[in-house]
């Protein structure tokens, strides 16, 4: 339904950046379903975790092409915005998930899923 619909565009946008950064966005998504460890895969991955954070890290340009793209001041300030809370998002979450990481001595998410060493974020502080 999503792909039969009426295509609108912006009068002064970049025609071509306009289309393909929705799909580069979409296809960032699907991305992360191949780091999902199951039964039947076929390969491994030794650090999936530093990929995690680099695949994480390119949403910031998919942010700022899409604002880019539709060629209007407004769009671009606000794409501007959204990346710079992306980043600072993405800082915090590469500090949580650091510490299990090195917890356990490994960058796998299926080393780290398997050990115990994140039980110890479970006792509390105080």
């Amino acid at each position: 339904k999503l792909f039969l619909k009426e295509t609108i565009k912006p009068q002064h946008s970049n025609n071509i950046m306009f289309t393909i950064v929705p799909v580069l966005g979409f296809s960032l998504a699907l991305m992360f379903w191949g780091m999902m460890s199951s039964k039947y895969i076929s390969y491994y991955l030794l650090f999936s975790l530093l990929l995690f954070f680099c695949m994480t890290s390119l949403n910031v340009y998919v942010i700022l092409l899409s604002g880019w793209a539709s060629n209007s001041m407004y769009a671009f300030l606000g794409a501007l915005r959204a990346s710079a809370q992306t980043i600072s998002y993405e800082i915090s979450m590469i500090v949580i998930l650091l510490f299990p990481a090195f917890l356990q001595w490994t960058f796998s998410w299926d080393n780290m899923f398997k050990g115990y060493g994140v039980m110890i974020l479970m006792i509390p502080v105080g």
